[in-house]
């Protein structure tokens, strides 16, 4: 029932209460008020708009783990010298590169491109090759094992035929380690360089000096590669690279073992190398890498889902 003002009430008893007329009619048109507000009030609730229901919320899905963005193609060269001529002939390089091209084809690389002692012009036209293979590609990595030397502060990877008798001959008869770098650099996401090149040169004990000046290194030099590539030494600059006891090189023996594990960063793969290299050679060689990466996360193999 609509209440009325006290005023209404005030109306409804004017006139002498005892006028017994004067009061049925007022009466009569308190309850004609009454009826016609409550009517109006049925009416404006008809026409109020029925406010729809909310939808009850539903409940919060599991939270599931985007998996891995897809690293797209993927392309290889891998190379071992060790059948030197001019010095004594390394026992792995041959054996390791053929372990770094299995896993790396295991882990789903689309391209993988396997060379053994390969001559100065070989290695020239294996790295041109593989630099338009890069171009196409999303990923690029070079892998050499074999003997590297530095100097004057560049670094060269030695191929098979080298003799290097004089220090001059290095320009000539080596590969700066920038031919390397420039034949990943089409790659459009990422670039790496594994070196396992840092052995006890023997070509640098027994060249001849020509300039005083001309500095000749142990192991290779440090490198500072542009953004989005890793140079991987199996041994920090100015320290020598073991071959080890087994049939693989402490470095590669480490690097195939962690490749294949699902979901580790590539960071901290190389992190686990270091690690293991530690470790297998009582602290006496430290892998080093060299670069840095964007803000994406690159795995060889994606978490499991």
């Amino acid at each position: 029932m609509v209440a009325l003002p006290l005023g209404d009430f005030a109306k409804a008893h004017d006139g002498p209460p005892t006028d017994p007329k004067v009061f049925e009619a007022q009466q009569k048109r308190l309850q004609e008020e009454l009826q016609r507000r409550a009517e109006e009030s049925r009416r404006k609730a008809a026409e109020r708009p029925v406010a729809a229901a909310t939808p009850a919320t539903p409940p919060a899905a599991a939270s599931v783990p985007a998996p891995p963005l897809s690293p797209g193609r993927r392309v290889a060269l891998v190379i071992g010298n060790g059948g030197y001529t001019a010095v004594s002939a390394l026992p792995n390089p041959r054996a390791d590169a053929a372990a770094v091209a299995a896993v790396l084809r295991r882990v789903g690389f689309q391209v993988v491109r396997l060379e053994q002692d390969l001559p100065r012009d070989k290695l020239i036209d294996a790295l041109r090759g593989f630099a338009r293979e890069a171009d196409t590609a999303d990923w690029a990595l070079v892998y050499f094992a074999g003997h590297g030397i530095e100097a004057n502060g560049t670094n060269y990877l030695v191929p098979v035929d080298a003799k290097l008798e004089v220090d001059r001959d290095i320009e000539y008869e080596a590969v700066p380690l920038n031919q390397v770098l420039g034949a990943v650099e089409g790659a459009r996401k990422l670039r790496i360089v594994l070196l396992d090149a840092c052995r006890d040169n023997p070509f640098a004990r027994q060249m001849r000096r020509t300039v005083a000046t001309r500095s000749i290194g142990r192991g290779l030099a440090r490198v500072e590669p542009e953004g989005g590539t890793l140079v991987a030494y199996a041994a920090k600059h100015g320290e020598i690279a073991l071959d080890g006891s087994g049939a693989n090189s402490p470095f590669v023996a480490a690097l195939v073992k962690h490749l294949p594990t699902p979901g580790v960063e590539i960071n901290k793969l190389f992190r686990l190398v270091r690690d293991d290299v530690l470790a297998a050679t009582g602290r006496k060689q430290e892998p080093f890498v060299y670069g840095s990466l964007p803000g994406e996360d690159f795995f060889f193999v994606g978490a499991k889902q």
